[in-house]
């Protein structure tokens, strides 16, 4: 058909006009990207807000910078990858099955349905609290552990008889509290120890007090949080190459608080000791191994006396890197997460390799191989530990020893490792060579990335491309926040008994002593690691053959749980017997906090001599020549005036008042009544401030008022027939604990 020219624009034929609706197709795959989306969104608000916060403020900035579609479609990837690892995290932090777990564990009990109702009502909403815990602040954790202690004091006595003995009670009441204490996933205290074998009252009176501490359920709750926060960031990717490695963000802000705040107190303290000496407790501090520098001096001093041992024993030196499993890694090194993940915490790749080891050190034990040498943990760049271990052995037995660990290292997942490369990522040999460099030096590097970062300037890290110098921080709070013991020393002698030694200055009495401690003093106190190790029997000495032990002193006084407090004093010659020690620690010092300087300045100007020179005479007129200590009659009244009703007693002291002299005059004649002692008008004006003072052996506090009220010094230390009746006392506290109820 020809063209058709049309008379008007409007009356021309136009194209057809679309439906506005959407497609079946369409409509089905909108509501498929909805549903999936809000599926997201609920599954993410059942996950701890510390980390559903950070990806929310993700999705929000990407919304702003590449529009809804795009970040909806990113948090339904997101969610469709992350969310399974999230849950894998939280079942291993969680209490799940409640009620069906709390009916079972409750049936045995005795007790009505009705309290056994109320129970259960009350341990779910713990429980739910204690499933909440990632998210609690320090304040809420610290509710919650009062709230958990306050009803394990309340139920563990149910079970008890009055016909059953001491130790019968305490076993039932230790089994009832460790029940609950495992409803929250925490072990109970000695659980292995009484469990396994026969547990005396010395064993579950502290057990079950520890269990009932408010303090104690503190620590450990607190503990669970840090290390829940942690491993979510670890789950969603934050703690890896692309975003901050080694450690979070928070995680590292944490430590470094920490830190400063630590320091802060040790600034504000001192030790004193029972002579009222004080020194300050920072400078003792830094002066101490909590110091970096001096940890790492003391480290490179241990490891080069093993190198020295090496030489002079003909060894050789084997460098090992151990490696976890695939499984064990959140996150690959390109950044991406990693699918096999199976959802480990560093703390468990920890004790896997803890547990390696011990079936490599048993096998090499069996076959009469004997190694010694240092392993060092350190964290991949998501948190994953490996080791590195330096260990010194026999030229024959280096192939032998090689292929024990790669055996062991490379058992698991063994079908996978089809290649030398692929073995080489579980297990790898280096030898020393010592023409590129000594066993030191190798070392050397992981030591100090672990701990300081000296002399490493300009270095990178292998694993994340970053200077090391600036690694060493996010190391240690990798650390501290999953307690990693970084360094340990296999064989040897034991480095306390080498500190204590160079603590001894006395070598007079180390040679009159024996020949063989003079030996281990005098290699110990040049600092020869090497002599010292020799001295006390070699690199492979067992520790109960060793030639020179620590010296533990039993204090009379016991902690809150009712355990004997413990304490090194010194070093004694096994050769001689630990009756006749050397003491290294001669005197006892407590945390006080610092006096102020103007204080200082007026306890300063007091001493333990008496400065008057004339007779004074009491309130009574009672002759008194101020040195002769106070008689019966004399302590009678003053205690009698002292006890006199407020409203005859002085006005309240004002600084700075006509009353000034009158006052610290009359502070004056009641010390002197009250200890024998004469002070300074410095220090009656110290006390007329409410000051606390040791005067002639005497603790005196004073007032504003005033008056001088005596205090009464440490509680009584408790004798032997005391501490033999320690399981009476545990009983006595709990009926005390009921009565209060």
């Amino acid at each position: 058909m020809s063209d058709i020219a049309w008379a008007w624009p409007w009356n021309a034929p136009r194209p057809a006009i679309t439906s506005p609706g959407l497609t079946r197709e369409e409509e089905q795959r909108r509501n498929r990207t909805i549903a999936t989306l809000l599926r997201t969104r609920r599954w993410l608000a059942h996950h701890p807000h510390c980390v559903t916060a950070g990806i929310y403020q993700r999705m929000d900035r990407l919304a702003n910078e590449r529009g809804i579609p795009r970040a909806n479609a990113a948090l339904i990837a997101f969610g469709r990858r992350m969310l399974p690892r999230l849950q894998r995290v939280s079942e291993r932090y969680q209490a799940s099955g409640i009620e069906r777990t709390l009916t079972r564990e409750l049936t045995g009990w005795r007790f009505d349905d009705a309290y056994r109702r109320y129970l259960i009502t009350r341990l779910m909403d713990l429980l739910a609290r204690y499933n909440r815990l990632a998210d609690l602040t320090k304040a809420d954790i610290d509710l919650l552990a009062a709230d958990i202690a306050s009803l394990i004091r309340g139920e563990i006595d149910s079970e008890a008889d009055e016909s059953w003995g001491e130790l019968k009670t305490l076993h039932a009441w230790y089994l009832r509290a460790a029940h609950l204490c495992q409803l929250f996933r925490i072990t109970p205290p000695a659980w292995e120890r009484i469990t396994r074998r026969y547990a005396c009252e010395e064993q579950l009176g502290p057990a079950v007090l520890r269990m009932c501490n408010a303090l104690w359920w503190r620590s450990r709750l607190r503990r669970i949080a840090s290390a829940w926060r942690e491993h979510l960031q670890i789950a969603v990717g934050n703690v890896s190459q692309r975003g901050t490695p080694y450690a979070s963000k928070s995680c590292l802000s944490e430590w470094r608080e920490q830190k400063r705040r630590t320091r802060e107190f040790l600034k504000g303290m001192e030790l004193e000791d029972e002579e009222g000496n004080r020194i300050s407790l920072i400078e003792r501090y830094d002066a101490s191994h909590a110091n970096p520098a001096i940890r790492r001096c003391e480290l490179m001093t241990r490891i080069r006396g093993f190198e020295n041992i090496c030489q002079t024993l003909g060894y050789v030196g084997d460098f090992y890197t151990l490696t976890a499993p695939s499984s064990f890694h959140a996150t690959l090194r390109s950044g991406f997460p990693n699918p096999r993940w199976c959802g480990a915490s560093p703390a468990e790749t920890q004790r896997w390799f803890a547990s390696l080891w011990a079936r490599i050190r048993a096998r090499l034990h069996r076959q009469q191989i004997r190694v010694f040498g240092i392993r060092v943990a350190e964290p991949h760049h998501d948190g994953t530990p490996h080791w590195h271990m330096l260990m010194f052995m026999r030229p024959e037995n280096v192939a032998q020893v090689r292929a024990i660990m790669a055996d062991y290292a490379c058992e698991q997942d063994a079908d996978e490792l089809t290649d030398e490369r692929a073995r080489q990522g579980r297990f790898h040999a280096v030898a020393i060579d010592a023409e590129k460099g000594s066993a030191t030096g190798y070392i050397a590097k992981y030591i100090a990335k672990n701990v300081d970062g000296y002399a490493l300037e300009g270095e990178r890290d292998s694993e994340t491309g970053g200077l090391l110098t600036q690694s060493a921080a996010a190391v240690s709070a990798w650390a501290a926040r999953w307690h990693i013991r970084q360094f340990q020393f296999i064989g040897g002698a034991p480095v306390t008994v080498y500190r204590e030694l160079r603590r001894l200055a006395d070598s007079e009495a180390a040679r009159g002593l024996s020949v063989d401690f003079a030996t281990v003093h005098q290699a110990a106190d040049r600092g020869d690691w090497a002599g010292y190790v020799t001295a006390q029997g070699g690199p492979f000495v067992p520790r109960a053959a060793v030639q020179v032990r620590v010296w533990y002193q039993t204090d009379d006084a016991r902690n809150p749980y009712g355990e004997e407090k413990v304490a090194v004093r010194g070093v004694y010659d096994t050769g001689v017997g630990r009756d006749v020690p050397l003491l290294t620690r001669t005197r006892r010092w407590k945390i006080v906090p610092k006096i102020a300087a103007a204080q200082a300045q007026t306890h300063s100007s007091w001493s333990s001599v008496t400065n008057c020179t004339g007779a004074t005479h009491d309130r009574n007129d009672t002759p008194w020549d101020g040195v002769t200590p106070l008689t019966r009659s004399q302590r009678r009244r003053l205690s009698a005036r002292l006890r006199q009703p407020t409203a005859v007693r002085r006005p309240p002291f004002i600084p700075g008042s006509d009353t000034d002299r009158d006052a610290i005059r009359e502070i004056q004649k009641d010390i002197r009544m009250m200890t024998g002692e004469s002070i300074s008008a410095g220090m009656g004006f110290s006390l007329l401030k409410g000051t606390t003072a040791r005067i002639n052996g005497l603790w005196c506090r004073g007032s504003s008022g005033g008056e001088i009220f005596g205090v009464s010094p440490c509680a009584k230390r408790q004798t032997a027939a005391e501490r033999q009746q320690n399981a009476r006392r545990i009983l006595a506290r709990f009926a005390a604990i009921r009565a209060q109820k």
